[in-house]
């Protein structure tokens, strides 16, 4: 039989085995808290097969590692009698021989009180059962102490968690998009600095009328505004922190960073155009600001490119996880029934 995590992979189609989300780790985790919470919703018939007897003399109270104990019985010296549940305040009375509820070797009682377990009458060679929860790793294939028609919900909950453990984390993600983002502001500031020194137009271009590059009416000037309208969108608090490209991809917000992107490719393009006719002419400057310009331009396009990869990737995580979770509903019900 196929490992627990081949089964997991085969569900959610994740690479867990040297992957970052979900960690082989964090499932085991979700497979131990998926059987966790079969049990807890077994049927009487069926937790007898999650639990084990546990041997002690009465009258030394044991520790409990659940509160689901299916049945104690403690030696009459002959056979093991069954022993009655009683609630822990009643035990004074339980104790005391001319008290009708007495506990008596034929008519033993059990009891729980702070953590704990034990038997009356005392000194009797005593057992309880108790439902044991296992913890189940990602390389098992089967479930010790675990009813088999049970296993496969304990599958579909580990999937469904490990969607949402994917969903969660952005860091791969981020990553990509993060270095591009780093790539065109880098390019943006090299374009900056390259329409910054128009600025001197008579050493360092060809041009040497100062107005045509410093009025507010010059291609020049619209081209530099150009540039910081578009780098301020990107990761410039424009509008605000959380709603330019930087501060969006942050807030996990797709769609907010696709209209940063687009408005900032919009800003790129009109830089552009102005710059078109100082092309033609030959101005080094403007060739440099155009190169510039558009490796930003590409950088953008691959950013929107991972981020159209991201939603669809997402996309069908998240139809995956609620098919999934309707599968695991549908059966725990029809096991509970």
């Amino acid at each position: 039989m196929a490992t627990f995590e081949a089964q997991v992979e085969g569900l959610t189609s994740l690479a867990i085995a040297g992957g970052t989300a979900p960690t082989q780790t964090e499932l085991t985790q979700f497979l131990t808290d998926g059987a966790k919470e079969v049990i807890n919703n077994l049927p009487d018939h069926l937790l007898a097969l999650c639990s084990s007897e546990q041997t002690f003399t009465s009258g030394t109270p044991q520790t409990l590692n659940t509160g689901k104990v299916l049945y104690a019985t403690r030696s009459d010296g002959t056979i093991a009698q069954p022993c009655r549940l009683i609630p822990s305040a009643m035990v004074g009375r339980a104790l005391d021989s001319g008290d009708m509820t007495a506990a008596s070797t034929t008519d033993p009682i059990y009891y729980i009180k702070n953590n704990t377990i034990d038997i009356a009458p005392s000194s009797g060679a005593s057992v309880y059962s108790e439902v044991q929860y296992p913890v189940v790793a990602f390389g098992d294939s089967a479930i010790a102490v675990f009813p088999d028609e049970a296993e496969y919900l304990v599958v579909l909950y580990a999937s469904i968690k490990s969607l949402q453990n994917v969903l969660s984390d952005k860091s791969d993600a981020s990553t990509t998009i993060n270095t591009a983002f780093v790539a065109v502001i880098s390019a943006l500031n090299q374009a900056t600095a390259a329409t910054d020194k128009f600025e001197s137009a008579d050493t360092e271009s060809v041009f040497g009328d100062e107005d045509t590059f410093l009025t507010a009416s010059s291609q020049l000037t619209r081209v530099k505004a150009a540039i910081d309208s578009a780098e301020s969108l990107i990761n410039g608090n424009q509008p605000s922190s959380t709603t330019d490209a930087f501060g969006a991809l942050a807030d996990e917000d797709i769609e907010l960073v696709g209209s940063s992107l687009s408005v900032a490719q919009t800003e790129m393009n009109r830089a552009q155009a102005h710059l078109s006719e100082w092309v033609a002419i030959g101005d080094m400057r403007a060739k440099e600001a155009n190169i510039a310009l558009s490796e930003a331009q590409g950088y953008t396009s691959e950013i929107q490119a991972r981020l159209n990869e991201d939603s669809i990737k997402y996309g069908w995580y998240e139809k995956q996880q609620a098919k999934l979770q309707v599968d695991y509903d549908k059966g725990l019900a029809q096991l509970i029934s």
